[in-house]
């Protein structure tokens, strides 16, 4: 057969083509009547070569980590270059709790692991547990126990006997919900033994000796894991009649981030395992970080957009992005994270590198957390640096849109335009990259996006504003800069700043508002029956027009608004386009937006 270029591999192509050969040769003559048995024939090869070409070119795309689909392919070529694809992650809290005993208490009590707390959460209730066994002394009858770690979800204990006859034992965790980060290894000599050794979880292997006690953890197929031991070399070898003990916690992932409230229902023993019989109480159970950090397992884009970079880091952090991928694999529960510099900041803070993060369900970690990522990070910084987190300021971006559109095209009703409308700009924000640090906000893209969220929209009038929030520092005199770093409008017929109400200490029996008058920051009130305002206080700050700034001096708030006492101050910026630098994150506020419809 004569050579052939391949242009095309579609069906009809590679038919005919065949058919060309078949032209050039004088052995055939109905190659090309359709009702013939070589047609056939004809048709038979071209599909035949059809799906060989198919096969071929999805075998080839699942070699390679950018064109590779499958999970189970993606997982395997990250851990070529090294990278341990996330698990299903556990929110985490961390509670205050003090028992009080009546009678004659124990001198130690123990709170058993796969018992704590819970919580209703969305008017579901769910359960967060301690992973491990917490003792404590009983002091004054009484039991303290300090920033409790709790997670989300069941304990599972699994114990596993070595048997050296088997050539391919394998230790796998079969369910797909198990945070391996809250995995421990216990390993028994013998079935009847009381003592234990725990192994660790290693990372690399540059430091690990033939003698040391840990394990190694990989992904396997359908989302399980399975646990390698060392070889005698590569960490201490197991023998024949070992107990392996695993225990890890199997969580629902994201859905109880933010859970604040918690009811004790764990169990309590005495220091020797013994049931108490003596009645307690919980005197006080506190909260002193919210539950956050849960993530669902990490997904196939994500895989892709990670490995490389963490490959890039060679498990140091020396360079901005070398952090990010770190702390991204440390702390999976991350919307975005931005890092810079102690030398880009004013004044210069030399030997230091500043880390925002916007978790996923948060405006901002908390201190338990940065506690923890701080003294994770420890182990990858160089020399004398030190990482310091810092809260992201957050800009949110209000839309008020009045949409028009023809009554004649569509059977929908207004309500169903303006839904319409929000989802198409909430579908927008999933893939535009705007919700983010060094965010751009793109009026026309917007507007765009509005017109075109349903064919009988004619036009739309969309007005934008931005919004910060800060608490309140309550019954303190408290000095207060809000930093927009976009510029104001300047209008002299009608304020351009605008606050939620709140109580202030000069004016107690009102609720008062703030609002721009040529420059000043001014507090009034609504009168109760005519709705006028009445001012308070002629200068209780400065705006500044140009900067974007707005200062606010020896303010004493009583009450916010809103429970955690948030106030929220609007404006009206001079340009329809926004942009946000540094640890400033862009969050445009669908939730908060206005998207009315009219017929025409």
């Amino acid at each position: 057969m004569p050579y052939t270029q391949v242009n095309n591999l579609d069906f009809t192509d590679i038919k005919t083509a065949i058919k060309e050969y078949m032209r050039a040769e004088t052995d055939f003559t109905d190659y090309d009547f359709e009702g013939s048995v070589i047609s056939q024939l004809i048709d038979v090869l071209a599909y035949n070569t059809y799906y060989t070409a198919f096969n071929a070119n999805m075998v080839v795309n699942e070699l390679f980590l950018d064109s590779s689909t499958l999970r189970d392919n993606v997982v395997a070529l990250a851990k070529q270059i090294g990278y341990a694809p996330k698990s299903i992650t556990s929110p985490k809290a961390a509670i205050n709790l003090q028992l009080l005993f009546t009678g004659t208490a124990p001198s130690t009590i123990v709170l058993k692991a796969g018992t704590g707390f819970i919580t209703n959460y969305d008017n579901t209730l769910y359960e967060f547990i301690v992973a491990e066994d917490y003792r404590k002394e009983v002091v004054n009858n009484t039991a303290t126990f300090t920033d409790l770690p709790v997670y989300e979800g069941s304990l599972i204990l699994d114990r596993t006997t070595v048997d050296t006859s088997l050539k391919n034992q394998r230790f796998i965790i079969n369910n797909s919900g198990a945070d391996v980060s809250t995995l421990k290894i216990k390993v028994f000599e013998a079935n009847n033994s009381t003592v234990s050794n725990t192994y660790e979880k290693a990372d690399n292997i540059l430091s690990v000796g033939s003698t040391d006690r840990v394990f190694f953890l990989s992904e396997v197929e359908d989302e399980k894991y399975e646990i390698f031991f060392g070889d005698g070399v590569l960490g201490e070898k197991l023998s024949n009649n070992n107990v392996v003990e695993i225990s890890y916690v199997t969580t629902s992932g994201a859905s109880t981030n933010g859970a604040k409230t918690f009811t004790f229902n764990g169990t309590i023993t005495d220091g020797d395992g013994n049931a108490i019989s003596v009645p307690f109480s919980v005197n006080t159970l506190t909260t002193s970080s919210v539950a956050s950090g849960g993530a669902e397992i990490e997904s196939v884009s994500n895989i892709k957009f990670n490995a490389p970079k963490y490959f890039g880091s060679q498990n140091r952090a020396v360079t901005s992005n070398d952090y990010s991928a770190i702390v991204r694999k440390i702390y999976p529960a991350i919307s975005d994270i931005i890092v810079f510099g102690g030398e880009e900041q004013e004044p210069p803070a030399y030997g230091k590198v500043f880390l925002s993060i916007k978790p996923t369900e948060a405006a901002s970690l908390s201190t338990f957390t940065k506690n923890q990522l701080t003294t994770e990070l420890k182990k990858y910084t160089v020399a004398s640096i030190r990482p310091e987190f810092i809260d992201p300021s957050i800009l949110y971006v209000e839309l008020n849109s009045g949409i028009y559109f023809d009554s004649t095209k569509t059977k929908l009703l207004t309500t169903d335009i303006a839904s319409k409308v929000s989802k198409g700009v909430q579908d927008y924000l999933k893939t535009s990259g705007t919700e983010k640090f060094n965010g751009k906000f793109r009026y026309s893209k917007f507007v765009s996006v509005i017109d075109g969220a349903d064919r009988a929209i004619s036009s739309n009038d969309t007005s934008i504003t931005m919004r910060k929030d800060f608490i309140a520092q309550i019954n303190s005199s408290s000095y207060y800069e809000i930093c927009y770093k976009n510029a104001f409008l300047k209008d002299c017929d009608s304020p351009v700043v605008s606050s939620t109400g709140m109580t202030v200490f000069e004016h107690p029996s009102y609720t008062a508002y703030l609002e721009d008058r040529n420059g000043k920051l001014v507090l009034y009130r609504l009168d109760s029956i005519t709705g006028d305002k009445i001012l308070l206080n002629d200068s209780v700050g400065d705006v500044n027009y140009d900067k974007g700034e707005i200062k606010i001096y020896d303010f004493t708030i009583l009450k916010g608004s809103f429970f955690d006492n948030r106030i929220e101050l609007r404006v009206k910026p001079a340009n329809k386009d926004i942009e946000v630098k540094r640890e400033m994150y862009l969050d445009v506020d669908v939730s908060n937006s206005k998207f009315i419809a009219y017929k025409e």
